[in-house]
């Protein structure tokens, strides 16, 4: 008899536990970004890659049966414009301010040009006769993947200089190019796979950020961190590395695939597999927070972020259309760029939590009064 007790009361306990756990992660995985969303553009044919940068919106678009980039502009009446079209291909649109860069194929090679939104004016900046493709820019300098040298390298371009610096010099492949003040950073393939690398602009050193053997890609940075996709635990998990310190972390894990990153501000979106379909998501540096920006669609890809605007393609009907999010971030919140493990994060911790931080002992307390007044109960009868 008294080992019939035991065993319930440690199936009672085990019960709790579960339960209580499950309903804490549910309630921290399943919470959603305030704000509101609306649709960008939705025309015949379909709108790729969008990318943002203050009231402006910039994105591949197919509507006259080529890759064509259009704009549009939050503050002037929602206006939207073609900034670069012709019967050849433009794509991999990327925008800093009013500096918009694309790939342009018009001369049957791909080459890097940038239109000012600010004074209307386009400028050519490549013009070797091997492709030039995935610019980015951050503010007067532009980096890009060139073909040139028969492989991959990595090449930049100061608009305040006029000069054109050719970055990466190793025999191997290297691509995804991004940069933020004095960083790039890119997907090297120097080791036999796919690696992350990095290069001081000031001080002209380049050094691996991570080697791990599984594959690592899309490389984002900002500030003091740079973050990416990573392969090692058999799906797709983001991944930081702090350059200060030196020290790598992983930020999301989950069996589903987390892709397409993006970051502003000390806060990162991607594409999420977690749910049915894709959706879009959000991770704040400073809080440690991770919210759901949208799971309207079924069908959200390829984020992008500047401030409290994030924008992505979506085939909820149909056609890819570009949908807009504007977050309503609370007051005083914005991130620092720097984590934190303050009393104030706990308290947030504590909320996501039904029972507080530390669901499992509750559960084993509700377990055991429960099991003691069963007890109490057999005893009587």
């Amino acid at each position: 008899m008294k080992k019939r007790s035991s065993v319930f009361f440690i199936v009672i306990v085990l019960v709790f536990s579960v339960l209580v756990m499950a309903a804490s992660v549910s309630s921290a995985a399943g919470e959603a970004l305030e704000g509101t969303e609306q649709e960008i553009r939705s025309d015949y044919g379909n709108q790729f890659s969008p990318a943002i940068s203050g009231d402006y919106i910039v994105w591949q678009d197919e509507r006259a049966g080529n890759f064509d980039i259009y704009m549009y502009n939050l503050s002037a009446g929602r206006t939207e414009i073609p900034i670069f079209t012709g019967s050849r291909d433009e794509i991999d649109p990327a925008i800093s301010g009013s500096r918009v860069v694309v790939a342009d194929d018009r001369h049957n090679n791909f080459d890097i040009y940038m239109y000012d939104l600010s004074s209307k004016t386009k400028t050519q900046i490549t013009r070797d006769t091997k492709d030039q493709t995935e610019p980015a820019i951050w503010e007067n300098r532009i980096v890009w993947t060139d073909r040139r040298n028969q492989h991959l390298d990595i090449y930049m371009y100061d608009l305040a200089t006029g000069k054109e610096t050719r970055i990466s010099t190793d025999i191997s492949d290297q691509s995804k190019p991004a940069i933020w003040g004095d960083i790039i950073v890119w997907v090297d393939t120097r080791n036999g796979n796919d690696d992350i690398y990095m290069y001081d602009i000031k001080t002209g050193d380049e050094k691996p950020v991570v080697t791990d053997p599984a594959d690592q890609s899309n490389p984002v940075v900002e500030g003091d961190y740079i973050f990416w996709e990573d392969r090692r635990n058999g799906n797709l998990d983001i991944y930081m590395y702090e350059i200060s310190t030196g020290e790598e972390s992983e930020v999301i894990s989950n069996p589903a695939a987390q892709k397409d990153l993006a970051i502003s501000e000390g806060r990162i979106v991607w594409t999420d597999s977690r749910n049915k379909g894709t959706n879009i998501y959000i991770y704040d540096i400073a809080t440690g927070q991770e919210k759901a920006v949208s799971t309207a669609s079924e069908y959200e890809s390829k984020p992008a972020i500047s401030g409290n605007r994030i924008v992505w393609q979506d085939k909820r009907s149909g056609t890819t259309d570009i949908y807009l999010f504007t977050a309503e971030f609370p007051e005083g919140a914005a991130s620092t760029g720097k984590e934190e493990t303050s009393g104030s994060e706990a308290e947030g911790d504590e909320k996501e939590s039904p029972l507080g931080i530390y669901p499992a002992a509750a559960a084993i307390m509700t377990a055991y009064l429960i099991s003691g007044r069963w007890m109490k109960k057999r005893k009587m009868n």
